[in-house]
């Protein structure tokens, strides 16, 4: 007796698959509700030979099988799964006043502060994908990844997979299997987001965003105006995955523990057998998650330090009031790549003060040798040379 082991979360979420060993999967997120498996395949439990060992089984997307023929044996798993279940809201701003309450207005406060100061349009490109777009915006998202993973001095597993992604996306978002959700600054983007769909149920797969907006809370204003367009395109849940990130915690209305099922054939003794051994096996395997998991957290964090080289020599002084003793300056442009890590500086100065950046130039002083000033519409900023 063979044993086959299946991951239920990717092949539901990423591959839009049930597993043919199951013929409908119950969903909690609304009473009664089932879904259908087409490619239910009845010779697995009426001739059962395997043990399945199926795990990251969400508990909201529970799998049904043949009782009458198959044993299940379940252990919660140590990993936590992160949800946002969407029944009875009608939209992005309603469920913030009912998840964060007083603190929806900082939520909605963050997302006019930042369409206040850049030009700012968003996009979900959901089917109807030119390849040239999708080639554009995924090296552009590759570039962001790159970029944050320097910064926070870690390795991005997701890169690691880059041309596999890269491969497989683009038919997904044209079949409504996935989609990219973008946010534009003119024509530029500063936040893009793949994701995947399975019956009304959107996964969050593979975000980032400019590190140079980092003020402007642009993980906030994306699963903002993600929760407004899965609400009104009739998506019941938006999932986030697993591991254990603040954000998470504070956006997600349910959290929950995955199931990982061993599964065998009740009439085999030899099944029995192996599906018990399976079962021990994985027990095992939990606790020692379970017990290991504080002390890789802790190695995890030592590594995350912020990378010297990425830290800028320069530093900000105080923002003025005023921009009189700034005449007759030459002019910088702090997105050619002479001056791109003034784009940072510039970008907080315009969170700070409310600025558009419209309105906003650099100019370099020529009587100060490394020092540049930030000048808006009545507040200016000097950026000078860490001494």
């Amino acid at each position: 007796m063979r044993k086959e082991n299946i991951d239920y979360f990717f092949e539901v979420f990423e591959k839009n698959n049930i597993p043919k060993l199951f013929s409908k999967i119950d969903s909690f997120e609304e009473e009664g509700a089932v879904i259908d498996n087409p490619d239910y395949d009845s010779n697995l439990t009426s001739n059962p030979n395997t043990v399945y060992s199926v795990f990251f089984i969400p508990d909201y997307l529970r799998p049904i099988l043949d009782a009458n023929k198959l044993n299940v044996k379940k252990v919660d798993q140590f990993f936590r799964g992160y949800a946002i279940l969407l029944k009875g809201f009608n939209s992005a701003d309603e469920y913030i006043k009912s998840r964060f309450r007083s603190n929806a207005k900082g939520i909605r406060r963050r997302i006019k502060r930042l369409e206040s100061c850049f030009d700012i349009s968003y996009k979900t490109f959901y089917g109807n994908l030119e390849k040239e777009v999708y080639d554009d915006l995924m090296n552009r998202l590759e570039k962001m990844l790159v970029k944050r993973f320097e910064q926070r001095n870690d390795v991005s597993q997701t890169l690691t997979q880059w041309d596999r992604y890269k491969k497989m996306y683009f038919s997904l978002i044209n079949e409504k299997r996935a989609s990219l959700f973008v946010v534009y600054h003119e024509n530029t983007p500063i936040v893009i987001s793949l994701n995947h769909h399975f019956q009304g149920r959107l996964f969050s797969a593979i975000s980032s965003y400019d590190i140079d907006f980092g003020k402007f809370s642009l993980g906030s204003v994306e699963i903002y105006k993600k929760l407004d367009w899965c609400i009104a395109n009739q998506h019941q849940s938006y999932e986030m995955g697993m591991g254990d990130l603040s954000y998470k915690r504070e956006w997600c209305n349910h959290i929950y523990n995955f199931e990982h099922q061993i599964i065998y054939p009740k009439s085999s003794m030899v099944g029995w057998l192996k599906g018990n051994l399976e079962y021990l096996k994985v027990s095992a395997k939990e606790l020692v998650f379970k017990l290991a998991y504080v002390k890789y957290k802790e190695y995890k964090a030592k590594r995350k330090k912020i990378n010297i080289d990425q830290v800028s020599q320069y530093k900000a002084l105080s923002i003025e009031e005023t921009k009189a003793e700034y005449n007759n300056l030459s002019e910088v442009d702090y997105n050619s790549e002479d001056f791109k890590f003034l784009r940072k500086y510039v970008f907080d100065f315009l969170y700070s003060s409310i600025e558009n950046v419209a309105n906003v130039k650099v100019c370099e002083l020529a009587q100060e040798a490394n020092s540049y000033v930030i000048i808006g519409t009545s507040k200016t900023q000097k950026i000078v040379q860490e001494a």
